[in-house]
């Protein structure tokens, strides 16, 4: 598959996640990183809407990768509860080393389950 696989970043920290999107962006500058971390009004937390809603902007493929505690639940939940056509995977590791794996997979034109593979060998 040729299409980009897009990232979705879940952690509590809003700031942690951008930090995440701003180093991958210098990785794989090609790769879309889209947030769903910290709560609405900017505090600590994680909202499964808030997920619901990268996955909506996502184009056909995309892996989500979160930090730890309800965040990795919300995803999960996230991933059940997606009724869609595209391709939303899930995948609980350290978010930092996973997202760079990820990202610079995705960029060498790999598919969610090529990825996913990468992961497990990382």
């Amino acid at each position: 598959m040729s299409d980009i696989v897009e990232l979705i970043i879940v952690s509590h920290s809003a700031k942690i996640a951008e930090g995440i999107q701003d180093l991958m962006k210098e990785m794989a500058p090609t790769v879309p990183i889209h947030l769903a971390s910290g709560l609405e009004d900017g505090s600590i937390g994680t909202d499964v809407t808030r997920i619901l809603e990268a996955i909506e902007v996502v184009d056909k493929e995309a892996l989500i990768l979160s930090d730890i505690g309800s965040a990795t639940m919300n995803a999960e939940l996230a991933v059940d509860m997606y009724e869609g056509d595209k391709t939303i995977q899930f995948y609980d590791g350290p978010i930092v080393e996973s997202a760079f794996v990820a990202s610079v997979s995705s960029g060498n034109g790999m598919d969610v389950a090529q990825i996913i593979e990468q992961l497990k060998m990382a």
